[in-house]
């Protein structure tokens, strides 16, 4: 991603560190933990995570591995995000867990690692980037990656207002694109007004 548009991120998400102080799903850019919460249930959903190795693409605050943990036991969680303060408390949070959670800074787009189960990508993939062909980039980055899965939200397009920041998708479009890489490919929808779910299994 471009270092202006990484630089619009950072400045969003600071900005709402200092007005949301403490309230992790604010501060991340959900309207709420229950917003934040439906897609995690949707993600949970879409695979079996036991004894596997999770990647998550701009993770947070590592909200997701709890989440997951309430049901699976993940052999290994590696969260990268691009947002230093998102990492440090993560790494604070979960220390208890460091065996098997790792935090890596880096940007999402450009990060490659081997040995990832599934890859997961929960609101990262919304914000406006000025390369119009960033999606289709970071789909097949993360299809590369993943030895079973790929599952990932968006914004649809046809719902969701335009901002300066964050974009929608055409959904439809995303779908036709993902099954150009994988056969079977399934969209998830109604869980949210302005959202689907895209999973990818190999």
């Amino acid at each position: 991603m471009h270092l202006l548009d990484r630089l619009n991120i950072y400045l969003f998400h600071y900005n709402r560190t200092k007005k949301w102080a403490g309230n992790f799903s604010k501060i991340l850019g959900w309207s709420s933990d229950k917003s934040q919460f439906a897609r995690f249930e949707v993600i949970k959903q879409a695979a079996n995570f036991n004894g596997k190795h999770l990647l998550d693409l701009g993770c947070g605050y590592g909200e997701l591995y709890d989440y997951l943990s309430l049901d699976s036991q993940l052999s290994t969680y590696t969260g990268v995000d691009q947002q230093h303060q998102f990492l440090k408390a993560a790494k604070r949070r979960l220390r208890n867990e460091r065996d098997i959670c790792q935090f890596i800074r880096s940007d999402i787009s450009q990060f490659i690692i081997e040995g990832a189960d599934i890859v997961v990508a929960s609101g990262s993939l919304n914000y406006r980037s000025r390369d119009p062909n960033y999606i289709t980039k970071i789909i097949t980055r993360m299809y590369e990656m993943a030895h079973e899965t790929v599952i990932f939200n968006l914004l649809d397009a046809s719902s969701f207002p335009k901002q300066t920041l964050l974009t929608g998708y055409n959904k439809q479009g995303v779908l036709f694109y993902c099954k150009t890489l994988c056969p079977n490919v399934e969209i998830i929808e109604g869980y949210a007004n302005e959202d689907f779910t895209i999973v990818m299994r190999k």
